[in-house]
């Protein structure tokens, strides 16, 4: 008997993860897609990219560079996600995610933004944000995990939503964005991901539904 309630609290274990945390696919998040090797501009040694429209992303800026390993050509000092990342010199990149919105459901976004080492001037525009049926997220906050990316390096950009009843089973897209609208600096994006987690009070029904059929047994 001893044994059997020891199965049922794992399959409580294993039902209740779930409930606190939740992957949301987002297709070719870094930009890797489809694998072409170089691509077809030269920028330098290792250094290539492409004007054309990224595999399973939409929007009016449509790039993407490659930096092989081991390789900076003035574009970066390091890597974030793979050696190719997308780029914006005006504009969106977008993709709208297979989830809906839940009530309570906390989203969370984060995508890795780059600063060009060879910008002239000195500077970039990457940021990003989430549409909430197709419109813009009214209640979302942003702000860099730590600090802004240093010349030449990457940091994560983050955007934090928690589902409402108006917005119950409305889309959710992702949008890359270069807030310059001068056309002097560039957006460059890299390993874009998209979490939800479920409110606690889901996960305490699972471990109490769990616990009631535990007690009958």
């Amino acid at each position: 008997i001893k044994r059997n309630a020891f199965r049922v609290l794992a399959t409580l274990a294993f039902a209740a993860a779930p409930a606190f945390a939740n992957m949301i696919i987002v297709n070719n998040f870094s930009f890797e897609l489809p694998l072409v090797s170089p691509l077809a501009t030269s920028c330098g040694v290792g250094c290539s990219y492409e004007v054309a429209a990224i595999q399973d992303w939409g929007g009016t800026a449509v790039s993407r560079g490659r930096l092989e390993p081991g390789t900076t050509a003035g574009w970066f000092t390091s890597l974030s996600a793979g050696p190719t990342s997308a780029w914006a010199n005006d504009g969106i990149i977008s993709q709208t995610v297979g989830a809906t919105v839940g009530v309570g459901t906390v989203y969370t976004l984060l995508v890795s933004i780059g600063y060009r080492y060879n910008s002239v001037p000195a500077g970039f525009s990457g940021s990003a944000d989430l549409l909430i049926g197709g419109a813009a997220c009214a209640t979302c906050t942003s702000g860099w995990v730590t600090l802004p990316p240093a010349r030449g390096g990457w940091a994560d950009f983050q955007v934090n939503y928690t589902g409402t009843l108006l917005d119950q089973n409305k889309t959710i897209a992702i949008e890359l964005r270069n807030t310059d609208t001068t056309g002097t600096y560039q957006g460059n994006f890299d390993n874009v991901r998209l979490d939800a987690a479920v409110p606690e009070p889901a996960s305490f029904l699972l471990i109490g539904s769990a616990l009631l059929a535990l007690k009958a047994f």
